[in-house]
């Protein structure tokens, strides 16, 4: 009897190899899927946390001294890395200055775990917006000035000029006048008026202007400062240029000690200076200067304005300057001008922003 040959073994191992070929197919086609929506759903984030790093960083004031800063934001799912670079310096009285601002987003989600970290940057350029505090005398004051004691008058609107990194003044460009004040609150007595002469204004509405100070605002809380009734720990040089504010419901009178510190100062009441007290900056009272006697030191390089108070329907009386010996009040660019870099910000340009920043 000749044998059998049979066919079941065979198909049985063709439809499971074609079973097993398909069923393998499947799982590449889902596993590519996967990929593909995982990866669309990073690029997605890490666009979202770029966008969220660049907007928070206009959100801030940024102390610009270089040409260059950076900072990191953390957020869910992943942090975004920003860094922002000074493409065009500006022109004094002409353009200001134009900053590139990028920022990288990188998602830090499940997406980790097939395709990597997923990064996306984004950038728009923003130009250089300082801030402002216009200048138009070594001391501006709303409320008079009487001057006391002998010797020679220590309000002076020449430049001090003195060398600060990343801020330059040429010749006597910075030069500007010694006092501004209503008509008439001068009270000099013998001595001669101020270097840089005297600026009139008729009323004390006119100086406020004059300054771009919204005093009204700034006292109900317009105005954030880097430290709330606290001075620098050590004397200059131990303190940067940052900004200090006395608040009226703490008293808003502050009597500066017999050191050098530097930056901006708001008070809200009176500013009393004792022998060898020394500022170089903006100082700004709401209230009165009252500045030691007799042959007493002291020195304000930069900028004062005083009796702010007085628009808000206030009595301030006149500022009592002592002539002392060796005092001055002397008008100074560069500190000035480095005493509001904390008050910086940038301000994006309209129309510049890309999402593809890379690829440049």
């Amino acid at each position: 009897m000749s044998a059998r040959r049979g066919f079941i073994l065979a198909t049985t191992l063709l439809v499971m190899t074609l079973l097993t070929v398909m069923l393998v197919a499947t799982f590449v086609l889902i596993s590519a899927e996967f990929r593909t929506t995982n990866g669309s759903y990073s690029t997605s984030r890490s666009l979202n946390l770029a966008e969220a790093g660049l907007q928070s960083y206009f959100a801030f004031a940024h102390t610009l001294t270089t040409g260059s800063d950076s900072t990191n934001y953390t957020f869910p799912g992943g942090y975004a890395s920003v860094v922002a670079k000074r493409l065009r310096d500006s022109v004094p009285g002409a353009d200001r200055a134009v900053w590139i601002v990028y920022s990288k987003g990188i998602d830090s989600t499940r997406s980790i775990i097939v395709n990597g970290t997923g990064t996306r940057i984004v950038a728009q350029l923003a130009y250089l917006s300082p801030g402002v505090v216009r200048v138009r005398a070594a001391m501006v004051a709303a409320n008079g000035v009487q001057m006391t004691g002998s010797g020679g008058n220590p309000i002076n609107g020449t430049n001090f000029n003195v060398s600060v990194a990343g801020c330059a003044t040429v010749g006597s460009a910075g030069d500007t006048t010694g006092l501004t004040t209503v008509y008439g609150g001068y009270h000099a007595g013998s001595v001669g008026p101020p270097a840089g002469g005297i600026d009139s204004m008729t009323t004390v509405g006119k100086v406020n202007d004059s300054t771009h100070i919204d005093w009204a605002k700034l006292v109900n809380g317009e105005f954030t400062p880097d430290f709330y009734n606290q001075l620098p720990a050590g004397p200059y040089p131990n303190s940067n240029y940052q900004t200090y504010y006395y608040p009226s419901p703490t008293g808003g009178n502050l009597t500066i000690p017999g050191n050098q510190y530097r930056g901006l100062l708001v008070v809200n009441g009176d500013v009393t200076l004792v022998n060898n007290s020394h500022w170089d900056g903006i100082i700004i009272a709401g209230g009165k200067l009252v500045t030691p006697t007799g042959s007493a030191k002291y020195t304000i390089h930069g900028t004062i304005i005083t009796g702010l108070n007085l628009a808000l329907g206030q009595s301030v009386i006149n500022n009592q300057v002592d002539r002392g010996n060796g005092a001055a009040i002397q008008f100074d660019w560069c500190y000035t001008r480095s005493s509001m870099i904390s008050l910086s910000y940038l301000v994006p340009i309209k129309g510049s922003f890309v999402d593809t920043w890379k690829t440049y």
